[in-house]
């Protein structure tokens, strides 16, 4: 929602906007039960296995209906394959496409050429997923990873709807995205709090 001040003379927009806090932990009962409900979203962090399989370490719910201020699908991950006259790069699996429109940003929020994106540094990909399974970016964004014994390591995660495709056994699927919880999963709820 848009209003607008007057301040010295000068009419000032502004907009009023709600934020995602974290709620308490829930167990996995209450998380489920929360996932199931129709429209909920889930940001799984964990880590990308070779058979494409995300195993999650925390999950964030987005309870039906709270949903209205995600702005859009997310990957997060490595690039890998980037294929700069194709417009093309893998990240978690997905083959992500851009195109003029796309916004690339470094770690700092000023926007790059995709010259600057390289096979091996962490992205997160805004955008929708295609009917063909490939990942339509409408942003891109550098993100610093972690140096682990030597080697960088990106954040492997991923936002959007969450379907539960079997409970009892911690199977989910985002997108194109199997999930599987870990035994020790840490999960809440986001809550969504209005910002004045």
């Amino acid at each position: 929602m848009r209003t607008s001040s007057w301040i010295g003379g000068l009419a000032l927009a502004l907009s009023t906007a709600t934020v995602a806090l974290a709620g308490p932990p829930l167990t996995s009962d209450q998380g489920l039960k929360l996932m199931t409900q129709p429209g909920s979203w889930i940001e799984a962090d964990g880590a990308y296995l070779a058979d494409g399989t995300l195993m999650a370490k925390d999950v964030e719910i987005y309870a039906g209906g709270d949903t209205v201020e995600l702005e859009e699908p997310a990957i997060y991950g490595a690039v890998t394959q980037i294929n700069r006259a194709k417009s093309t790069m893998r990240v978690l699996g997905y083959l992500v496409t851009w195109d003029g429109m796309t916004t690339l940003k470094d770690e700092n929020k000023r926007q790059i050429l995709s010259s600057k994106m390289q096979d091996g540094m962490g992205v997160k990909v805004q955008g929708t997923l295609q009917p063909n399974g490939s990942f339509k970016a409408t942003k891109i964004k550098v993100h610093a990873g972690k140096v682990k014994d030597g080697k960088f390591k990106a954040k492997e995660k991923i936002l959007g709807p969450v379907t539960v495709v079997d409970g009892r056994a911690g199977l989910l699927r985002i997108m194109n995205t199997a999930i599987k919880l870990r035994e020790d999963v840490a999960m809440i709820e986001a809550v969504p709090t209005p910002v004045p």
